[in-house]
């Protein structure tokens, strides 16, 4: 009798031990597909199309974050235009913030929303249903008007841009545009210099329209062809025909060094956030550089083991070695030489190391903690060879300063004016220093208040070109302000989006 409850307790033991090991938690999601199977074009056809869920959970069952196909919705028994699915996670994930989109598969293209990501936190329950949304959050069909996208082409024509040979297009994510390919933009016979195109679309007003420029045959331009700004373009839905533009394209006409190029890599600290929560750096351990042209190479996981293992995350240096001027002063270097061949220009980004750092983000991608992707740093490389330096603040990738080797020494203290002007988003601005000192470089708007920091700390004394992105900013009037040693130049530029 003793060896038969003897018995019975372990089982028991065991059962409970085996459903605390696999215990989950069951996440319905759910979206309205029932506008978009009312669109004629760029709508969903429940018979030869898809609807999936991805985002930055999918690692939490062994799937790759922001990718693939493995959470296939399924439609509603009880409505034609619902889907869902149920995802099980594991009982760890309680408590957590997922983010996530869902994404229209048609004919082996996806369509994803542009809306923000959609955020929700996995509750404590066994069993949880996520409020119920419209796809794109689209709630009617709309209305239709005609859209004309507009470049102005001069910089990229002046750059070698040929139109017999190369073209330009605009794509997006609201039909008849999506991210490839793209539509044709038409080289206007009156004016030369501006490419144009129009678009019919059917939409609700005042929602975004996500899109970029871009330019074939993507060998032959920087960034494959790619607009290079930080965030894609915008236009809102009109309740009319409108215009948008002329907009010049943020695109460069690459190339191939010819000698060997060496370039000094600074970036400063101070004062450093990381990119998924927005949170002071603390505790700051090591800094490392990754990049899109050998020597640096662009991670596969952003994790310890590309630092060490593989190789793909190079160290930056703030010890007085590597090019470090100062020792301990919270900006690091290091020289990395590109080989004769290297095409230009090379996109890179920083990672930091700090405490607690390989829990952030739960724990994926922890390195690629100064932006999000696609928000790299941009530097041109001299194509016939030399060496230069490029210095960036941690987190900023809108402004660079690179040192200009000119074989002399600067005399006076100059701030010119930027080039071009106005300017849409991108311009450059250059600065002479005639001694050793701590510069700073900022930007600030018509009421005196500052909106971005190009540069901050120590400069030797030399020739600098600031570049400087903004993406971000509205249409207007800004002040640019170079101040050191107690003195300071201030000039106006025109933001002309």
């Amino acid at each position: 009798m003793l060896r038969r409850i003897t018995a019975l307790a372990v089982i028991i033991l065991l059962a409970v031990s085996f459903s605390k090991l696999y215990a989950q938690a069951n996440v319905t999601f759910q979206v309205d597909m029932g506008v978009y199977m009312q669109l004629t074009t760029g709508g969903f056809n429940p018979a030869t199309d898809s609807v999936v869920i991805r985002g930055d959970f999918e690692h939490y069952v062994g799937a790759t974050d922001w990718a693939g196909y493995d959470f296939l919705m399924t439609k509603s028994a009880t409505n034609d235009s619902i889907y869902t699915l149920t995802v099980p996670f594991p009982d760890s994930v309680k408590g957590k913030v997922i983010n996530y989109k869902y994404v229209l598969v048609h004919a082996g293209t996806d369509t994803w929303e542009s809306v923000s990501n959609r955020v929700d936190t996995v509750s404590s329950d066994a069993n949880q249903q996520i409020p119920l949304v419209y796809f794109n959050d689209r709630i009617s069909v709309g209305t239709t008007v005609n859209i004309t996208f507009q470049a102005d082409m001069t910089a990229l024509l002046n750059e070698g841009f040929n139109p017999a040979t190369d073209s330009i297009e605009v794509r997006g994510d609201t039909s008849p545009l999506n991210w490839g390919p793209g539509v044709l933009l038409q080289q206007d016979l009156i004016s030369p210099t501006l490419f144009k195109v129009t678009l019919q679309f059917t939409g609700v007003v005042g929602t975004p329209i996500q899109w970029k420029f871009h330019c074939d045959p993507q060998s032959k331009f920087a960034n494959t062809g790619w607009d290079n700004i930080a965030n894609n373009r915008i236009v809102y839905f009109p309740a009319a025909d409108t215009s948008v533009g002329p907009i010049v394209p943020a695109i460069q006409v690459g190339g191939q060094t010819t000698a060997v190029d060496s370039v000094t890599f600074y970036v400063n600290m101070n004062g450093a956030h990381e990119r998924y929560h927005n949170s002071l750096i603390t505790g700051l351990k090591s800094v490392w550089i990754a990049g899109s042209v050998p020597p640096l190479q662009w991670p596969s996981n952003w994790l310890f083991t590309d630092t060490v293992s593989t190789g793909a995350l190079i160290k930056m240096y703030d010890d007085g070695t590597h090019g470090d001027v100062t020792a301990n002063d919270g900006i690091y270097s290091n020289i990395l030489v590109f080989p004769s061949g290297s095409t230009s220009p090379v996109f890179y980004k920083y990672g930091a190391v700090f405490s607690g750092v390989d829990t952030i983000n739960g724990g994926a991608s922890y390195l690629d903690n100064e932006a999000g992707f696609g928000l790299n740093h941009t530097l041109a490389l001299v194509l016939t060879g030399g060496s230069q330096t490029v210095t960036n603040m941690f987190g900023d990738q809108a402004t660079a300063i690179i040192e200009v080797k000119t074989g002399n020494v600067p005399t006076q203290f100059t701030l010119s004016q930027n080039y071009p002007n106005p300017f849409n988003p991108t311009t450059m601005i250059d600065y002479t220093v005639p001694k050793s000192s701590f510069v700073t470089l900022k930007i600030y708007n018509i009421l005196g208040q500052e909106v971005s920091t190009l540069y901050s700390g120590f400069q030797k004394a030399g020739t600098y070109k600031a570049s400087f992105d903004a993406s971000r900013l509205a249409s207007g009037i800004y002040l640019y302000r170079l101040e050191s040693n107690g003195t300071s130049l201030t000039k106006k530029m025109i933001l002309m989006k």
